[in-house]
């Protein structure tokens, strides 16, 4: 008797993107992370994500181009993931656009403003939502 294979139910999202503020001991200088991650783990490599980004003003923007496999010897398995960190960001606003391989776009606004509880706040999210958005 033959066993179907069972696939795991569709995401609701393909990757996250969690914000947060941070500090580099090296540098002394704070920062403001987007991490990106995939919601899909990849069992033999854990990849690296191919993004590029512009900066310009207030607007930031992110175009997912891909995956690279990680350089080293050993495999291990799990997200792919990608960090960029803004040093010395401002209190305000700030357009962020990201968009996928096949066009698709999200655009939202974030608030940063100087509170010990509640750093950045997310605004205005709209477009298709492949991606969710985290704030810590």
């Amino acid at each position: 008797m033959r066993t179907k294979k069972v696939k795991a139910p569709p995401k609701e999202f393909e990757y996250q993107l969690i914000l947060s503020p941070d500090y580099d001991e090296v540098s002394k200088r704070k920062y403001l992370a987007f991490h990106f991650k995939t919601t899909k783990e990849f069992l033999t490599f854990q990849y690296i994500l191919k993004i590029k980004n512009k900066f310009d003003g207030n607007n930031i923007f992110f175009k997912i181009s891909g995956f690279s496999a990680p350089v080293g010897e050993l495999s291990n398995h799990g997200y792919a993931g990608y960090e960029y960190r803004l040093y010395d960001f401002k209190p305000g606003e700030y357009n962020i656009t990201v968009e996928k391989m096949d066009a698709e776009k999200c655009r939202f606004t974030i608030k940063i403003q100087n509170s010990r509880t509640k750093t950045v706040k997310l605004k205005n999210f709209s477009g298709k939502q492949f991606i969710q958005v985290i704030t810590e």
